[in-house]
């Protein structure tokens, strides 16, 4: 099997869906073993900061000097990103290989009579005997929906389960109130592990996640935010002291001291459990993380953006870093969104701060038509224009952006990735 055909396989079972419950996984994780067991891991969830959170996290620990594995998804460039160890992308013959020897277990399975796992719980499962037989020391493993019923919870109690900002997001599967959503998410702690949450978060999953901790006799630890003492932050990221400590962090946006906070607590989690992490491991994996999409600067002259943010919380915090950071230059933007998003509630938020709004379509079954994006965007942004190739979109944009505008795209996390390619790209 070659990469390409392991991808075609792959995505050829998106038409399985995505399905709740863990039968499937559990049933092909049996027959490869249980790799999944023999894996000490650092379970994130969230609505917002999971993908950041994991980043930091897993730099951390291998500055510590462990093999770390990290999970995320979706990826923004290419496949490969989803499965890493050591920051370094599992090797497109590595993922071929491993796609062949999971094809073959499941073909069995449903020829017996098997449940034919979605395509999530495939790539997750091939995560999971990947860090195992590649020896890693710990695992940071990312929720890819909810928490509860998402096909990374099948794992035994994890040493920590990690519980980002929560806010409405998915709302059809996780449910329309802050409280609903949470419980779906705190479905990741489990009795044994230490539980994680943010400074700041929602009361009302606080309380849920309060609750749950309480029930299953677990220690929560949160970020003392008078313990926090904000330097600077910029494009290039932030610096500030927390419990004592200088820190910075490479990730932009002060939104991201949060995250870095979380990050901390962790830390903290991880030492409650006998692992040897020191400050200086701290200092240094927060400063060398690297986290694609957010806020990413890809190209200098014009300066050009790429920023995933999808939901009305994710979006507020865009909105904050472009007053904060981009204050009084000219906003030329480039946005997506999928039909299932707030569309009402996001699109208008960055068209008000946009000097120049270019709709475009994003290239995926659930994406929004640029003319109804554009016409989102027409009430804050009266010369918004609509494209439906990306590539006419872009080269719209560049062309009118001057040596002091800012160019950004925005919205889908299924378009920024080829909008950061041609960006880079532009003559």
């Amino acid at each position: 099997m070659t990469y390409r055909q392991a991808l075609e396989y792959i995505h050829a079972t998106e038409k399985f869906g995505s399905k709740p419950g863990l039968k499937r996984i559990e049933g092909l994780l049996a027959a490869m073993g249980n790799p999944e067991r023999r894996l000490r891991i650092v379970h994130v969830a969230g609505t917002n900061g999971k993908g950041s959170t994991c980043a930091m996290t897993a730099q951390v620990l291998q500055s510590a000097g462990y093999r770390t594995g990290l999970y995320v998804s979706p990826f923004v460039e290419e496949f490969r990103e989803r499965i890493q160890i050591d920051r370094r992308h599992i090797s497109e013959e590595e993922l071929a290989a491993l796609t062949l020897r999971v094809k073959t277990v499941i073909d069995e399975l449903v020829a017996a009579g098997g449940l034919q796992p979605t395509e999530f719980e495939i790539i997750t499962s091939m995560a999971f005997v990947y860090f195992a037989e590649q020896n890693c020391d710990f695992v940071v493993l990312e929720v890819g929906l909810g928490g509860r019923f998402d096909a990374t919870n099948v794992i035994p109690p994890p040493l920590v389960a990690a519980v980002t900002p929560i806010s409405i997001d998915h709302a059809k599967v996780l449910g329309y109130d802050v409280a609903t959503v949470a419980f779906e998410k705190c479905g990741i702690i489990k009795s044994g592990c230490v539980a994680v949450t943010c400074a700041g978060q929602a009361e009302n999953a606080l309380r849920v996640i309060r609750e749950t901790c309480a029930e299953l006799g677990c220690v929560l630890r949160i970020p003392d935010e008078t313990s926090l003492e904000f330097h600077d932050a910029g494009l290039d990221g932030a610096r500030f002291s927390y419990r004592g400590m200088q820190l910075s962090i490479g990730l932009p946006g002060a939104h991201q001291i949060q995250n870095a906070l979380t990050v901390c607590e962790i830390v903290g989690a991880l030492r409650m459990k006998g692992v040897a992490v020191d400050d200086e491991a701290l200092r240094s994996g927060l400063a060398e993380a690297r986290w694609n999409g957010r806020l990413e600067v890809v190209r200098q002259e014009p300066l050009c953006l790429v920023d995933g943010a999808h939901n009305p919380d994710a979006m507020a915090v865009l909105c904050a870093s472009i007053d904060s950071l981009l204050s009084g230059r000219r906003l030329i933007t480039v946005m997506a969104m999928s039909a299932d998003k707030d569309i009402q509630t996001c699109v208008p938020m960055v068209a008000r701060r946009s000097d120049v709004f270019v709709a475009v379509q994003a290239d995926t079954p659930r994406a929004l038509g640029a003319d109804a994006v554009r016409d989102a965007a027409l009430a804050e942004c009266p010369g918004a224009v609509a494209f439906e190739s990306l590539e006419d979109g872009v080269r719209h944009a560049m062309a009118q952006a001057g040596g002091d505008d800012v160019v950004l795209a925005c919205g889908s996390l299924y378009m920024i990735g080829h909008a950061k390619l041609l960006l880079q790209a532009y003559a």
